[in-house]
């Protein structure tokens, strides 16, 4: 008696099943493959938008701060008093202090983070923040105690389209000012759009006499200044770190990446459906041929092997899709609206789509094995047929 062959000599047959009933029915295969896609490019669009809003955002606090090992900062939009601050440098553990005010500002269309600093003390604790003007024979070294001199960061240059020695209309506080561009933030993050001028100025012209946002600090023992301060902080500040920031931002947005992520699951989990209802009709409609297969010596389980190499093909080509479409959606949600969504969560910055491999091979397999699993488990006859009796 012959020996039944084993999967490998059925490949001919396989070939011959599979291809008979994609080229005769290509648009049930094509709307199953779509329906992975779907779900894959969700899943990752949504992992995409949510990972470079957040390197994003990390980016513009660190842009922002400064580098501050630590700051006073206030609870309330108004402020706290500025008296407060020879308080905090006479802390113990506290070798510096910078005051700065920060106010959401606009040039023309474009947004940016408005911040007066004193120069002085930013170049000991802040250097980041402190601007530099042009070099050259023209170029005076005193811009940076300019009361109308404004610093921008390369992304806000860039972003804005203007360049240094333009005169811009910034409005903040509800006060529009004019004042004249004289130098770039060079160690500014470049993704973060901000703007540095005087603080006496910037509390002068924007309506903030009286008040400062913050207080970055320069520590000689971390846990020292974090106890002496403690007892020193008004009701309306907190101690605070670029750490802390970036933690906040991540949880304001986990309400909204949990919901995505669980239409996305919903989108694959329909995708895997529609791939076990396409592939249920199309072995219901096939099993003569596969019951002319087994009568042939097709292995046992060569007939589950067609119907699930389908799946995986089904499988392959929606996931490899979907991580297109999840690429480029994320890059248009980022562009039109932000690595928030509109919800306000991150702002201060531009956010970029950031490829992420290890979570394109996650989402590419979560593809893969809903087609697979919407084919396997599928009842398929396996029997052949008895031969006739006379």
């Amino acid at each position: 008696m012959a020996a039944e062959p084993d999967l490998l000599s059925a490949r001919l047959a396989l070939g011959w099943l599979i291809g008979g009933e994609w080229r005769f029915h290509p648009a049930r295969f094509l709307i199953t493959a779509v329906a992975i896609a779907v779900g894959v490019a969700l899943g990752f669009a949504v992992h995409l938008v949510n990972g470079s809003a957040l390197a994003s955002f990390d980016g513009a606090v660190r842009g922002v701060n400064g580098a501050a090992e630590l700051s006073v900062r206030a609870t309330s939009p108004l402020g706290i008093d500025e008296r407060f601050y020879p308080r905090v440098t006479r802390a113990a553990g506290v070798t510096d202090a910078s005051p700065v005010v920060r106010l959401d500002a606009r040039i023309g269309k474009a947004g940016l983070t408005l911040l007066g600093i004193d120069v002085i003390r930013a170049g000991a604790v802040t250097p980041s923040l402190v601007g530099l003007p042009p070099r050259g024979p023209d170029a005076g070294s005193d811009a940076v105690f300019d009361e109308a001199s404004l610093f921008l960061s390369r992304a806000a240059l860039v972003h804005m389209r203007i360049a240094v020695g333009a005169r811009v209309d910034v409005a903040a506080n509800g006060r529009t000012v004019s004042l004249r561009i004289a130098g770039t933030l060079p160690a500014a993050d470049a993704d973060a759009a901000i703007g540095v001028m005087d603080i006496a100025a910037a509390q002068w012209r924007f309506g903030r006499l009286g008040r400062i946002d913050r207080i970055d600090l320069a520590l000689a023992d971390r846990q020292t200044a974090e106890a002496s301060l403690a007892k020193l902080l008004p009701a309306d500040a907190i101690l605070s770190t670029a750490e802390a920031r970036g933690a906040q931002g991540s949880a304001l947005s986990r309400a909204y990446r949990v919901n995505l992520d669980m239409l996305a699951l919903v989108a694959l989990l329909t995708g895997g459906f529609l791939v076990y209802s396409a592939q249920s009709l199309s072995v219901a409609r096939r099993q003569r041929a596969f019951a002319l297969l087994r009568t042939l010596g097709m292995p046992r389980g060569g007939v589950v092997a067609a119907v699930v190499v389908e799946g995986l093909a089904i499988g392959i080509v929606g996931a490899v899709a979907g991580l297109g479409m999840g690429y480029g959606l994320a890059w248009a949600a980022l562009h039109w609206f932000g690595g928030d969504l509109g919800a306000g969560y991150f702002n201060g910055g531009t956010a970029r789509v950031v490829f992420q491999p290890v979570a394109a091979v996650r989402f590419f397999g979560l593809g893969l094995l809903a087609a697979v699993l919407g084919s396997a488990i599928l009842r398929v006859p396996l029997r052949a047929p008895s031969p006739l009796r006379r």
